[in-house]
């Protein structure tokens, strides 16, 4: 992999407090999100097939656990990178068994403990390993992507909660 992505920026032009304020501002959405839910909105189901509300809750603040550990898979150029159909299934039940019993407290701690350690991991970035960049579970990925990532998935399943409760 290259150290510039197509269309991306460049290890001098990434603003590290700019990451920061999306990770934080994406921290703040999920909690809002997180408090806007009744506890009749927890067991109905969402727009994505995988999972209901309270999965895909769960699913966000395990997913964000990974994000440092894919930072460092970019840093050294190589990822895991498991077959699609393998992934897919793995995530549904690891999600499915793992938010069994979650509760909003319990998925407010799990996201901000994933968020602290995304914190730590943005420190340690050199300004020259931005754009190092490794495929990591079959998406091309670099630093920069890995953090604002988070953001990303954040909003796809924020969309498919609000969807299924009819919150457009």
């Amino acid at each position: 992999m290259t150290d510039v992505e197509p269309g991306g920026s460049t290890a001098a032009t990434v603003d590290r407090e700019a990451v920061r304020a999306e990770l934080e501002s994406t921290r703040t959405a999920y909690h809002e999100l997180l408090n806007s839910l009744s506890d009749e909105d927890w067991s109905k189901k969402s727009a994505n097939p995988a999972g209901n509300v309270r999965q895909l809750m769960w699913h966000l603040g395990w997913a964000g656990g990974f994000t440092a550990s894919g930072v460092e898979a970019c840093r050294k150029g190589t990822g895991t990178n498991p077959p699609n159909w393998i992934a897919d299934i793995a995530n549904t039940w690891i999600t499915r068994i793992g938010s069994r019993g979650a509760k909003r407290q319990s998925l407010g701690e799990k996201y901000d403990a994933a968020h602290q350690k995304v914190l730590a991991s943005l420190e340690g970035v050199q300004d020259d390993e931005w754009q190092k960049g490794a495929r990591v579970f079959n998406r091309e990925m670099t630093i920069e992507k890995t953090f604002r990532d988070m953001s990303e998935h954040f909003k796809e399943h924020e969309a498919d909660i609000k969807k299924g409760l009819g919150r457009n």
